[in-house]
């Protein structure tokens, strides 16, 4: 009987192992093949995003006639990049020509400089008359700093059509002061176009320099019903469409994101990498989204600015309050997209004061 136990014993041993090699070679195996499937998920993804990006790339093509990026891209490659302060004059005087109408007699330097680009601005003048424009969504972010790309471009031409169109305005070229203007309204459109966040903000960049000016100009400036119609119709509507902007944006944000993100066998990267990047999307487009809200602000206080200059042609005099405009402004228009509070409305004197309750 013991001889039994004894056997019954060994067995029951080699049974044990047998069943502990076979549990620890299945998982072992189950191991290999998730890693396996991860890692190829992995390189799958990363595949994925190209072509995806290949495919909204190919989606948003245009021909080249009408594609207003590629107007930029060779204007970019045949001039160097604008300071945004020319070296010419001091400080002060960069700061009055870019606020508000000026004379070329006054500053006779910067007046020279910006007339030795009268080719470099009738260029811009013409791709402003194209309605769509399309850069192509880079696979590689490191791209975007690359030196010929035209945003970086944009900003001078910005402060050069700004300039040179607040000289018009001072000499009494209304006309011409008001197509530069428009000019920098559709530069920013036009990179509004583009579902990538760095754009997009340049181009909301772009907006709000225009409009700042704009008021300046449109209240101190006598206008006919032709010129406020031009200027009207150069502003972008007074309807928030970030939610609609911001749908392809996210996407293609994320694309960006998978194809930055290291491999799983990498996996010290790769967590860091999940760490840096587990929340900066929803920041990027949370400052986005207040920048636009921001400018959205401006863009509606421009429209009543107008409403209000339209007024006083007819009467002479500011209105006592908004409700006297006729017709009616929309209370779209009239209220800061920010809070949903309505604009203040108040006369001081000769003039007026417009501002919203909204945080600065």
């Amino acid at each position: 009987m013991s001889e039994d136990k004894k056997r019954t014993k060994k067995i029951d041993k080699a049974k044990r192992r047998i069943g502990r090699f076979w549990s620890t070679s299945i998982i072992l195996a189950a191991v290999a093949i998730i890693f396996c499937l991860l890692w190829k998920v992995s390189l799958w993804n990363s595949r994925s995003a190209d072509e995806q990006l290949a495919a909204i790339n190919a989606a948003r093509a245009i021909p080249e006639s009408e594609n207003a990026g590629v107007a930029y891209s060779k204007v970019a490659e045949e001039n160097l990049p604008l300071p945004d302060y020319p070296p010419i004059v001091d400080e002060q005087t960069l700061s009055v020509t870019h606020a508000k109408p000026w004379l070329g007699e006054d500053y006779p330097k910067l007046a020279a400089w910006l007339d030795e680009r009268q080719d470099l601005i009738s260029k811009l003048l013409d791709i402003s008359r194209m309605e769509k424009c399309r850069f192509p969504i880079l696979s590689d972010r490191l791209q975007m700093s690359h030196f010929s790309n035209p945003v970086r471009h944009m900003r001078g031409w910005d402060y050069l059509l700004v300039r040179s169109a607040n000289m018009d305005a001072g000499e009494g070229r209304i006309d011409a002061a008001i197509e530069k203007y428009a000019c920098v309204l559709q530069m920013g459109s036009h990179l509004r176009q583009q579902p990538v966040l760095s754009y997009y903000n340049n181009g909301v960049a772009k907006e709000s320099l225009a409009l700042n000016v704009l008021k300046e100009f449109i209240t101190q400036t006598e206008l006919t019903e032709k010129h406020l119609t031009a200027i009207e119709a150069a502003l972008l509507p007074a309807k928030n469409k970030w939610k609609q902007h911001s749908r392809t944006m996210v996407k293609v944000q994320r694309l960006f994101e998978r194809k930055g993100q290291p491999r799983l066998i990498d996996w010290r990267r790769y967590w860091e990498y999940r760490k840096a990047t587990s929340k900066s999307d929803d920041h990027l487009l949370d400052v986005t989204d207040s920048f636009n809200l921001r400018t959205l602000t401006n863009r509606r206080s421009v429209h009543i600015v107008i409403a209000l200059r339209r007024f006083k042609n007819k009467t002479g005099h500011w209105p006592q309050s908004l409700d006297r405009i006729e017709p009616p402004l929309s209370k779209e228009t009239l209220t800061d997209p920010r809070d949903n509070t309505p604009f203040v409305y108040e006369l001081t004197g000769k003039d007026f004061k417009l501002h919203s309750k909204g945080a600065d």
